[in-house]
């Protein structure tokens, strides 16, 4: 049995990050779905919670859920102690999915094959276009999975994006 890892923030989980899981299942028997940066929450680069980010995974994914085992990994400041942590706490995994650079780096060091996420039209399915759609009150919806868009309606969601982005903006500009 084949075992992969792909890592994401997910913040939100979208269109892209389905098309991914579906297309690397195609190769691969199962998939550790990572829910990387797990510590934070409440800021605009990472409006949603761990919990409600595997929340909105484990919604959009019922078709697939025999096949992925979702977990999640802090950040940690050495990014070797990270994949060493991901190594020891994880289930075991051959290949690792990502297009990061240093991620890519990281993992071929430890001996791993390392391989590209095929994403679906990138331009608009990233977590940063998202978000700016949400806080600016933009069409946002056919971006996500509909599971993953009534989930966040649920939680109220884009208004929480809405308040950090004006909280940000008053931090920056020195009003608070």
């Amino acid at each position: 049995m084949k075992r992969a890892l792909f890592i994401g923030r997910f913040q939100p989980f979208h269109n892209g990050h389905y098309h991914a899981i579906k297309e690397i299942l195609k190769k691969e028997d199962e998939l550790i779905v990572c829910v990387a940066a797990s510590q934070f929450s409440y800021t605009i680069n990472n409006p949603f919670s761990c919990g409600e980010r595997i929340e909105m995974i484990l919604r959009s994914i019922k078709n697939l859920r025999n096949k992925v085992i979702i977990l999640s990994s802090q950040n940690i400041d050495s990014n070797i102690l990270w994949v060493e942590n991901i190594i020891e706490t994880f289930p075991k995994f051959e290949t690792v999915y990502s297009n990061n650079k240093l991620v890519k780096l990281l993992w071929e060091k430890r001996g791993y094959e390392v391989a590209e996420v095929s994403f679906f039209e990138k331009e608009e399915l990233n977590g940063t276009y998202i978000r700016k759609l949400i806080s600016k009150g933009e069409n946002w919806e056919n971006k996500v999975p509909k599971e993953t868009k009534e989930y966040i309606k649920e939680i109220y969601g884009e208004r929480r994006i809405k308040e950090i982005q004006e909280v940000e903006e008053k931090l920056r500009n020195g009003a608070i």
